[in-house]
């Protein structure tokens, strides 16, 4: 393969790489070592909004993702339509007539904004395929002493939400579980939901409780 082809090959597939890595990620995580022996088998989901739509889809996403691993999953709007954050009560008569063993919650509890700062890159007049990289460092003597340019830093600005996710035991009202979540795109409210359960059966599957 040519040296050209090969480079063009190599740096789309990292651009690939790169506009599809997920946008959320897990922080951390803590797993109650006084609860040992805990598996799941039965859950209530429920996410703590005053927005009727976003609990809908992040509970049934969420129903999904364990119920294909092999635990049934109840989303919380099927036995407590209000939204926004339940009574106690409320809680504990859902909990009872549901039948299940845990009760997963989670919630936004911080947002903040950010800003990103792309370092200078150098675009040559001319490219050579036998160059080492497409667009060497930037340099004061230029590339190939006369022939570039620099850029100046792209800065851009955004917002990063926090969620928090526990795991608690019905019978023992007991934390099991807990992690904490971070999105840089609030906005796309299905891919996140997925990434989210996605990186919750993850951990939940690494400690041991499904």
């Amino acid at each position: 393969m040519k040296p050209i082809l090969r480079k063009i090959l190599m740096f789309s597939g990292l651009a690939l790489f790169l506009t599809s890595c997920a946008t959320t990620s897990l922080v951390d995580t803590w797993r109650n070592p006084v609860v040992p022996g805990f598996r799941l088998h039965k859950i209530m989901v429920v996410n703590i909004t005053r927005i009727g739509e976003m609990r809908r889809l992040y509970e049934d996403v969420l129903a999904s993702a364990f119920r294909a691993h092999g635990v049934e999953a109840v989303p919380s709007y099927t036995l407590i339509p209000a939204d926004g954050q339940a009574d106690l009560e409320t809680l504990e008569k859902a909990v009872q007539k549901s039948g299940v063993e845990a009760v997963l919650t989670l919630q936004t509890v911080r947002i903040e904004g950010h800003i990103a700062i792309q370092p200078d890159i150098v675009y040559p007049d001319y490219w050579y395929p036998w160059a080492t990289a497409p667009y060497p460092p930037c340099s004061p003597y230029g590339f190939y002493d006369a022939m570039a340019f620099c850029d100046p830093s792209d800065i851009s600005t955004g917002i990063v939400v926090s969620i928090q996710v526990n795991l608690l035991s019905a019978q023992t009202d007991k934390l099991v579980w807990a992690a904490n979540f971070r999105t840089s795109e609030p906005g796309k409210v299905v891919t996140i939901s997925k990434d989210l359960a996605r990186l919750i059966i993850q951990s939940l599957v690494k400690v041991g409780l499904i």
